[in-house]
């Protein structure tokens, strides 16, 4: 496939996606016969439905002239190769890329759209990557899509499962209690790729497409992996009410102008949400009692914003996570040394960067993690400790009104979440940053 990509983590990840082995079922689209005409001459301009090779090729045309519209900005020109039938070939559509889909002959589909630093200026991406049916990989980093309004992905019908047997694929590590092996910039997916995949069965050769069915199911572990990576992009606006119900894996919208509070719903991502990265925006509000219900995310990210309150005690339930970074808020109150525990046998917790707050006291769990490097306070309103915020400062912030809710004395976590997600003392190890998918998305 000609069309270049240029991020590492694009290449990685449509290397595997190339991978297609099978097909089970096709997507919810009513199945029609679609054949192209090879009785007329093709309008490269105004390509006809019998243009195309197949139906699934001729609503993906259509669905990228109708984004075309939109865009008011291409400084590189890229939209001009947006024309004509050919959206699977060399120097066409750029940005996008096709898959053969297995048991459907050589009928290609538009799987992938990587338009990381095309600076394009569109009002939405709603009505653009929730159309494109096969969707399974869309990166979007260095461009302009105004107001933030998550699309409905629901019709993204496939799962992708990942099987990796190939000399290529060097780094091996283990991820929830799997043995598998993955490009590094992609190594701690936890068993998934970005797109929708399966997470079963990890094994080393191919990645198959498997679609959901009410009567089949998806094997046991398997997990939707949705990705939105939208990471300097010039959003504003409030996340979405409804974001929790877009059942997303990976969300990176990191230094955008994002306002507003972390809507409530973040909670219905429970069994989805893996990491999250929310750094250098403007949200504001008190931080949410639901982010604790987040207990299979790795990585929560909401630094460098407005956000204020005391950290929730439903925060000691997150057992997956490895990276937490509040810091650059305005958080107060006692640091909960129930959080500070999730960095012993009940969690997996590596890092925990809570500095550039007003907090006033820790608990000896905590103070036990600053001195082993694991917690950052620094830049707070705690007596006694070094590198704090000057008294006049502190007093200050601490006499204004504070309208949210004190954190509650205990909170009841799920037994079983603790159970498997909290990780056995070697495994409590920092890892590199560039290790994990949305920070990776930050360099890319």
């Amino acid at each position: 496939m000609a069309n270049q990509l240029k991020s590492p983590l694009a290449r990685d990840l449509f290397f595997l996606l190339s991978y297609t082995a099978a097909v089970v079922a096709a997507s919810s689209l009513p199945q029609q016969s679609f054949k192209p005409s090879q009785e007329h001459t093709v309008s490269s301009d105004y390509p006809r439905p019998q243009d195309f090779q197949n139906e699934r090729l001729y609503q993906a045309y259509s669905v990228i002239q109708h984004f075309k519209k939109t865009i008011t900005s291409d400084p590189m020109k890229i939209t001009s190769t947006w024309t004509g039938h050919d959206i699977c070939g060399e120097n066409t559509y750029v940005g996008f890329h096709c898959t053969a889909l297995p048991g459907h002959g050589q009928n290609l589909t538009v799987t992938s759209a990587v338009l990381n630093g095309f600076g394009l200026c569109a009002p939405q991406l709603q009505g653009f990557i929730d159309q494109l049916p096969d969707l399974a990989l869309f990166q979007a980093t260095s461009n302009n899509f105004g107001a933030f309004d998550v699309p409905n992905l629901s019709g993204l019908t496939y799962l992708y499962k990942l099987d990796a047997r190939d000399d290529h694929f060097a780094q091996s590590l283990r991820g929830r209690g799997r043995d598998f092996s993955l490009p590094t910039k992609i190594a701690h997916l936890k068993g998934c790729i970005l797109g929708k995949l399966a997470c079963a069965g990890l094994d080393v050769g191919s990645v198959s497409l498997v679609e959901r069915t009410p009567q089949s199911g998806v094997s046991h572990g398997a997990t939707n992996a949705t990705a939105l990576l939208l990471n300097y992009n010039n959003l504003s606006g409030p996340l979405p009410a409804n974001i929790g119900f877009s059942k997303l894996s990976y969300l990176a919208v990191a230094n955008n102008k994002l306002t507003g509070p972390i809507p409530p719903s973040i909670a219905h991502m429970q069994d989805s949400l893996l990491e999250m990265l929310l750094i250098n925006n403007q949200l504001s509000g008190c931080l949410p009692n639901e982010i604790g219900m987040l207990t299979k995310t790795t990585v929560i990210d909401a630094g460098m914003n407005q956000l204020t309150g005391p950290i929730p005690s439903s925060f000691s339930c997150l057992s997956s996570v490895e990276q937490l970074n509040l810091g650059g808020n305005s958080l107060y109150g006692q640091v909960p040394d129930a959080l500070c525990k999730l960095a012993g046998p009940a969690g997996r917790l590596a890092n925990l960067t809570l500095s550039g707050n007003y907090f006033t006291s820790v608990g000896p769990a905590c103070s036990a993690l600053i001195k082993d490097g694991v917690l950052d306070v620094k830049h707070n309103c705690i007596p006694g400790f070094a590198n704090q915020r000057g008294p006049a400062e502190c007093a200050s912030f601490l006499s204004q009104p504070k309208t949210c809710p004190a954190a509650s004395a205990r909170v009841a976590c799920p037994a079983a979440d603790a159970k498997i997600n909290a990780a056995a003392p070697e495994g409590r190890v920092a890892k590199d940053y560039s290790s994990y998918v949305v920070y990776a998305t930050l360099h890319e």
